[in-house]
């Protein structure tokens, strides 16, 4: 059984100017224990597929379900299963962080509240800091007191919403690492962001979306591979126009100088870099070296992004 399953899902919203397809023909499956990244620019459809699980707003077509509840029919038995973490979240003001956390157990009916609270304070380091006011924390103690909220009813889906967003450095390190121990827990995780080396790193799978459209699903690595498409190679050399007109004329290759020494070669097939290489052998001057350079996950989003657009 999957952890989240949507079907087809399809929502359209009205206006007097109108109307927008929030999400077209959207489906999806994340297994249980994974981290699952749900990437895309703002107004995408990210926050409304997940309103949609959490079962506060309904589809116009398609189904989405949690655990293999029926996120709509089945709400309240979805809801007892999962929890949301927002980057964007306020603390309630006047309580301390034990006090709100202790509202929040209430809220989820949590039997041994006490225990539990003191146990996720000490899990997340802030124990230490359960009688200050929850909204006098530093932004990286705060983002910790949210998952202690996120984890108070003992959820089997956690859903990260921007978990890290305008945290230092250090303090994003850290979540990040908390992050990954909450998965080693089996936890399923979805999580969302704007930081692509936070999604590679942190993430099995992940889906990019698009003016409410799936654009491609993968690991990351898969992604890389697919959206990649042309090898750049960078060359060293002794002389890089002479090395360059050497290459002029060989199928699949496109020489560019990139500066003095450097030459980047694009290659679109690597069956062709047998024939490269007799050609640098052939040249006049010295070859220093050769390696590939690969592109990183933001070049790979912002190229899916751009193909996307132009598919609409």
């Amino acid at each position: 059984m999957e952890a989240i399953s949507v079907d087809k899902i399809c929502k359209t919203y009205h206006s007097g100017s109108g109307t927008v397809n929030a999400l077209s023909d959207v489906s999806l499956s994340v297994s249980q224990g994974e981290i699952f990244g749900l990437l895309g620019p703002n107004g995408a459809g990210k926050t409304t597929l997940i309103s949609m699980l959490v079962g506060i707003l309904s589809p116009d077509s398609g189904t989405a379900r949690i655990f293999g509840k029926d996120c709509m029919k089945e709400t309240k038995d979805v809801q007892s299963q999962i929890n949301i973490v927002s980057g964007f979240s306020g603390a309630i003001q006047s309580l301390s962080v034990e006090e709100a956390l202790n509202y929040y157990a209430m809220l989820y009916n949590v039997k041994n509240r006490k225990g539990i609270i003191e146990g996720l304070l000490k899990k997340m380091g802030i124990y230490g800091s359960r009688d200050w006011p929850a909204e006098d924390l530093s932004s990286g103690m705060r983002q910790r007191y949210f998952i202690c909220k996120g984890l108070i009813n003992n959820p089997k889906l956690l859903i990260l919403d921007e978990p890290t967003v305008g945290l230092d450095v250090e303090s994003a390190i850290e979540v990040r690492k908390i992050i990954r121990d909450i998965k080693e827990e089996g936890r399923t995780i979805l999580l969302t962001t704007h930081n692509m080396f936070e999604a590679e790193e942190l993430c099995d799978r992940i889906a990019f979306i698009s003016k409410g459209k799936i654009i491609t699903t993968g690991t990351p690595k898969q992604i890389k591979d697919r959206i990649a498409g042309k090898r750049m190679i960078e060359i060293h050399c002794s002389d890089e126009k002479c090395v360059a007109k050497g290459l002029e004329g060989l199928a699949g290759v496109k020489a560019m100088v990139k500066s003095p020494q450097i030459l980047h070669v694009e290659v679109d097939d690597y069956k062709r870099m047998k024939e490269l290489m007799k050609r640098l052998i052939s040249c006049d001057g010295d070859i220093f070296s050769i390696s590939e350079i690969e592109p990183n996950f933001e070049e790979i989003y912002l190229r899916t992004m751009k193909k996307g657009g132009e598919n609409d």
